[in-house]
């Protein structure tokens, strides 16, 4: 593989799925970490990597699956339960919240993940949620119930 056309892909392509993985965990040094191994992996794949009819696509999806794979690491080491979770990300400490971030990306969908962030951790009222998504207050309440079910279900395997 040409090493100067994997060094334009990476110049074009890093800072995209860096901003990609950080704004999934929130935690740089973790983000920064998965966007390297995307491209290292990446580099393996060689002329097949560069042959791809949409690199950048394909640098995405790898990049989430590596954050599903960091997320699956740290389950096998054991997580706490999610109000433990909540309370430690309203602290000063990363852990929480990178833990919590890892969880919800293996078990919600981005849209969803919005909506349980911004209620339990930006403090957005579940009626202005409501509105943003078009739905009644007690669909929200609902929705919002069945993803933190999810997230607590995945959490406590």
């Amino acid at each position: 593989m040409g090493t100067d056309e994997f060094g334009k892909m990476y110049q074009m392509y890093f800072d995209d799925v860096l901003r990609a993985v950080y704004h999934r965990i929130s935690d740089r040094q973790t983000a920064e970490d998965i966007t390297q191994d995307t491209f290292v992996a990446a580099f393996k794949l060689g002329e097949g990597f560069l042959a791809h009819p949409k690199p950048k696509l394909w640098l995405l999806r790898t990049a989430r699956n590596k954050l599903r794979e960091q997320y699956r690491r740290a389950r096998r080491w054991g997580m706490e339960p999610l109000e433990e979770c909540l309370e430690l990300a309203a602290q000063d400490c990363h852990y929480g919240e990178v833990e919590l971030d890892l969880a919800a990306v293996a078990t919600l969908s981005e849209e969803e993940w919005k909506m349980v962030k911004a209620y339990h951790v930006f403090g957005t009222t579940i009626a202005e949620i409501a509105r943003s998504e078009s739905v009644t207050e007690n669909n929200m309440r609902v929705r919002l119930f069945r993803f933190r079910k999810k997230l607590k279900e995945e959490i406590s395997r």
